[in-house]
């Protein structure tokens, strides 16, 4: 399909912008007093742009045919049609056609064939307009017709004393020459002649009883289907309808999908290419069909494509709506207001590149504002507010930001602020129809080649976000007044972020679950044990992924305890919250709070309608479910020691489906993840829990080495290294020393296995006796030498020596004064120190394993030394 653009033309001032309004406010005093635009004096130009409807053609056949003393034409022409419907637009044509008629060739010959005339008749024509006339000092309708036939003097005293002349007096004036009267507005005339208007009324009663009799004779009046002005208008109105009710035939110009024609011709030069009408006709129709129950069943049907091809290049719905809503109001004037807003938005179409195959109603420009202002000026000014705030163009408004998150594919459709404007189109009536159901809405909107799927998800945000769209039963309307959602930003702006974080802590105290022990946001490193359960932190909103500080926070965490160093850093997790989605979880957990601040403000919820009550309890509810998901999704960030770093692992977004903790979630992961084990071989405890040198360990010191080496995975409890021990006795795998015992190759309940077992290599026998410890001699350092000969320091010419070294037994509480006097000024002095510790250390009791594993050597890998020797030497036989 090609942009309507390509295929019809415009007439040149709607083109370029310069629109008259005048050219749609047709007005019959300026064409007889030879003023206003061309296209309504001249009669070509106006035939030229006049769309001869059957019942213009109808209408101009039977006044020709009672001028022409058919007995058959009728003497009194009520034209009956809402305001702007196009009445003055066929007074006009009569006047021209009485005038002109033998000069417009194809035009009056059609007409005449209609009528059954070779030639227009000559005659008189008579005018009156009630909007030109002055009711105060001018002519009375009665002094207009004699004045116009030139026989003033038959009416003077009863014109300028505001008596109706009778019946008797009319004969004389109208005498026998054909003639036609038109008289336009007299509705709103009676409106200002309310000093005389029981005069105006006797005299319209009298002069339709004259023109009845009289067979050359026509009178053509206007009525208004409401009636303007109020109450005063209304009855007026009612008095002439009276009058002319009696004896007159009524005639509507415009009926039906003629309107279609009428508009085209009016806007555009030509009719465009009919094939290419025809081809979007057919694409429209057709997706139509593939939508099925999702559009009303009228726009399937057969009749619709046909519609769509008359009504181009507009979508027949943004006609409809034209006239079956906004030309209800009385202030909008049917098929002048139609015309004059249809030129408005052509312009702006088709200067700013229109690139769609139609003119939807998601298409009107609000943002222009001469097509802003000719609907505010019969809604209302306030309205320049809910425009701006919801729909405009202008880069602020709510629909707009919508789009640009809705995706670049998108992008060009305006999907969001199409929605928007089609609702605020058709939100509006001089009746009590307004609003708009999604199934037209889709008509307003969709075109092939855009998802219909996009519509639900547009108008869902549309809902959630816009201040003064109000959706009541499936039907979607504009109000001046703000909706729900108005109310709930204004309380959002009010929650504090402490109310939010508070909020969020107490969700997360009931989503860490129990399958570790949980440290919910801890301030310090201090806060954390150093014990041998496992152990999950959460850390708070201060620290998140993927911060800097947050990662110098966690290696801390792993380090220290306290004053020392953490001994057992394989049983300790951090989860740590996206940045991102930390941000949208807060969001919602401040939505939620205004929700609930709403319904505890006692006031603001008396003042909600009973629907928005339901609706907010709605949202209430949904929001408190739907809390637990984003904070899941952002408490993703694993951290867990490995070696001598610290890894972060990703856990992924979680489904909706699970409804799980945090620490379960945990858990699951680093069992798929074979980080966490409920199971372990026994060669795997040989091979990865014993050096290669050991051929003997304690099962308390293998379970310890489990806790402690993040190099070893994470065991699920002591429980999986007793089982794989008694599988490795049952497998004569390895053996276990218990007591004076030692089993192989037997069963072995995991329960007998006390922490003090030994488990030896297969190869191996451990001795059967205790044995005592030996004295020890430890190694002796030289001594330093403090007496001999003093130190000499290097003569002058040597210059300052670039190398200090130093070699001192201490006593080992000295040490802190060591670094403090010794080290410390050296190293503040500019000199890169270099330090070697020889350190021995002595028990008869015998060193504590777990002190020597835990404390010391630990402490030696946390602070990163480099180990040069590092022996223990065995109890030995006494004997």
């Amino acid at each position: 399909m090609k942009p309507w653009i390509q295929v019809i033309t415009p007439h040149k001032d709607i083109r370029t912008g310069r629109l008259d309004e005048g050219v749609y406010a047709a007005d019959l005093s300026d064409v007889v007093g030879d003023r206003g635009p061309l296209e309504y004096r001249d009669p070509q130009s106006f035939f030229r742009k006049t769309y001869l409807t059957q019942g213009l053609v109808k209408l101009l056949s039977l006044v020709l045919g009672r001028l022409a003393g058919q007995n058959a034409g009728e003497a009194v022409i009520q034209i009956q049609t809402p305001f702007g419907g196009g009445k003055t637009h066929s007074l006009i044509a009569l006047y021209h056609m009485i005038r002109s008629g033998n000069e417009l060739g194809d035009v009056s010959r059609e007409i005449l064939a209609k009528a059954g005339l070779t030639a227009v008749p000559q005659a008189q024509v008579v005018t009156f307009v009630g909007t030109a006339a002055d009711a105060l000092g001018g002519r009375t309708p009665w002094g207009e017709l004699a004045w116009q036939l030139g026989r003033y003097d038959v009416l003077r005293e009863h014109d300028q004393k505001r008596r109706a002349p009778g019946k008797n007096l009319l004969f004389q004036l109208l005498g026998t020459q054909p003639t036609l009267i038109l008289m336009d507005e007299i509705a709103e005339y009676a409106v200002k002649a309310r000093d005389f208007r029981d005069q105006l009324v006797a005299f319209c009663q009298e002069l339709t009883e004259t023109v009845k009799v009289l067979s050359h004779c026509v009178l053509v009046v206007t009525l208004p289907s409401s009636a303007p002005y109020g109450e005063e208008g209304e009855r007026a109105l009612h008095e002439l309808q009276k009058v002319f009710g009696r004896v007159e035939n009524i005639q509507t110009p415009v009926e039906g999908e003629e309107i279609y024609e009428v508009i085209r011709r009016r806007l555009f030069e030509d009719s465009g290419d009919a094939q290419e009408i025809r081809r979007t006709a057919d694409e429209f129709f057709q997706m139509y069909q593939e939508l099925g129950e999702d559009v009303p069943k009228e726009v399937r049907e057969r009749p619709y494509r046909d519609r769509i091809r008359r009504a181009y290049p507009f979508h027949p719905e943004l006609i409809e709506v034209l006239f079956e809503r906004w030309s209800t109001y009385p202030s909008f004037q049917r098929t002048r207001g139609v015309l004059r807003l249809l030129a408005l938005v052509v312009s702006d179409l088709y200067r700013s590149h229109h690139q769609a195959p139609l003119i939807l109603p998601a298409h009107l420009n609000l943002a222009d504002s001469a097509i802003r202002g000719e609907f505010l000026r019969h809604v209302g000014n306030e309205y320049q507010g809910v425009i701006a705030s919801d729909i405009s163009d202008n880069g602020q408004a709510k629909s707009e930001r919508i789009d640009q998150e809705m995706g670049s594919e998108y992008a060009s459709y305006n999907v969001a602020r199409g929605l928007a404007r089609a609702i605020f189109f058709a939100s509006f009536s001089g009746g009590e129809r307004r609003g708009v159901g999604i199934q037209r809405l889709r008509l307003s909107l969709l075109q092939p080649g855009l998802p219909p799927a996009i519509v639900s998800d547009a108008l869902r945000r549309l809902e959630e976000e816009l201040w003064y769209l109000h959706v009541e039963g499936g039907v979607y309307l504009f109000s001046s007044q703000p909706n729900l959602n108005r109310v709930i930003v204004e309380k959002e702006e009010a929650i504090r972020p402490e109310d939010i974080t508070l909020e969020i802590q107490k969700r997360l105290d009931k989503l860490a679950g129990k399958e570790f022990r949980v440290f919910l946001w801890p301030r310090e490193w201090q806060d954390i044990p150093d014990d041998t359960e496992l152990k999950l932190v959460l850390l708070g909103p201060e620290y998140t992924f993927p911060s800097e500080e947050t990662k110098a926070f966690v290696r801390e965490l792993f380090n220290k305890c306290g004053q020392s160093f953490r001994t057992y850093r394989n049983t300790l997790f951090v989860l740590a919250a996206d940045e991102s989605e930390w941000a949208s979880a807060r969001q919602k957990v401040k939505r939620y709070l205004a929700y609930r601040g709403i319904r505890e403000d006692k006031t603001l919820w008396r003042q909600l309608s009973e629907a928005n009550q339901q609706t907010l309890e709605t949202k209430i509810r949904d929001a408190d479910d739907s809390i637990a998901h984003p904070l899941m999704s952002a408490y993703r960030h694993l951290a867990k020691a490995h070696e001598s770093e610290i890894v972060w692992l990703d856990l992924g977004l979680p489904t909706r489906e699970k409804d799980y903790s945090l620490a379960r979630r945990v858990r699951e992961y680093l069992q798929n993840e074979d980080i966490l084990l409920n199971k372990i071989s026994p060669r795997y405890i040989l091979e990865k829990a014993m050096a290669p040198h050991e051929t003997q360990k304690r099962v308390d010191e293998i379970y310890e080495a489990f806790l402690r080496y993040p190099s070893l995975p994470v065991l699920a409890s002591k429980q999986v290294l007793l089982d794989a021990l008694a599988q490795g006795v049952r497998e004569g795998i390895l053996q276990v020393q218990m007591d004076d015992r030692i089993v192989s190759g037997e069963e072995l309940p995991p329960s007998e296995l006390k922490s003090d077992a030994v488990v030896l290599r297969e190869a191996e026998v451990a001795p059967q006796r205790p044995v005592q410890l030996k004295e020890f001699v430890p190694t002796q350092m030289p001594p330093h030498k403090v007496g001999g000969p003093p130190v000499q320091a290097p003569p002058a010419s040597a210059g300052v020596a670039t190398e200090y070294n130093l070699e001192v037994n201490l006593p080992w509480d000295k040490i802190s004064d060591f670094v403090r006097g010794v080290v410390k000024p050296l190293h503040e002095g500019g000199a890169e120190v270099a330090i070697r510790i020889a350190l021995t250390a002595r028990s008869e009791e015998g060193i504590n394993p777990a002190t020597l594993e835990r404390t010391v050597r630990e402490t030696l890998r946390q602070i990163g030394a480099q180990i040069l020797k590092d022996t223990l030497l065995p109890p030995y036989d006494a004997k």
